[in-house]
């Protein structure tokens, strides 16, 4: 028959001591390595790039258009020869042509500027509305007035 040695045999409350404390020392070492790890990002961050602040030119918007400052310069006889339209954007669907846009006008032959429709051109007068070749300016609460043709380029006809 096999006798255990008794002092053969270690004690299992040391073993059971001995485990707690391994398994305690891996957790706080995975703790330590969880709270420490590199965030890989977040140095290598690079900064957005903000756009900057854009500021137009309406002189320039003009030349490109087709105004010619020296020109325009020459004294103007009449008032409706007093605006001339320089340029148009106009926007809208069927049944909502000249509700929105903008025209490029030059008043009083000085440097033409822009304007959206409802603005004020001059002297109480308001672009009422812009279409494809044509702005009309007027009185508020006034329908008609003013209207602005732009002028036929090179080569066109006045035929569509």
């Amino acid at each position: 028959m096999l006798h255990a040695n008794p002092s053969s045999n270690p004690n299992p409350w040391l073993l059971r001591l001995l485990t707690f404390l391994l398994a305690g020392m891996v957790t706080a070492s995975a703790a330590f390595w969880v709270l420490h790890w590199p965030a890989g990002t977040h140095g290598s961050l690079n900064p957005v790039a903000t756009a900057p602040d854009v500021t137009i030119d309406s002189g320039k918007v003009a030349s490109l258009l087709g105004a010619n400052p020296a020109a325009e310069k020459a004294p103007v006889a009449n008032t409706s020869s007093a605006y001339k339209l320089v340029g148009v954007i106009a926007e809208g669907g069927i049944g909502h042509q000249g509700a929105r846009g903008s025209a490029l006008i030059s008043v009083e032959g000085a440097l033409a500027k822009p304007f959206r429709v409802g603005d004020e051109v001059a002297d109480g007068l308001v672009l009422q509305s812009v279409h494809a070749r044509s702005a009309v300016l007027g009185r508020v609460g006034q329908t008609g007035g003013v209207a602005l043709e732009l002028p036929l380029l090179p080569g066109m006809s006045g035929q569509p």
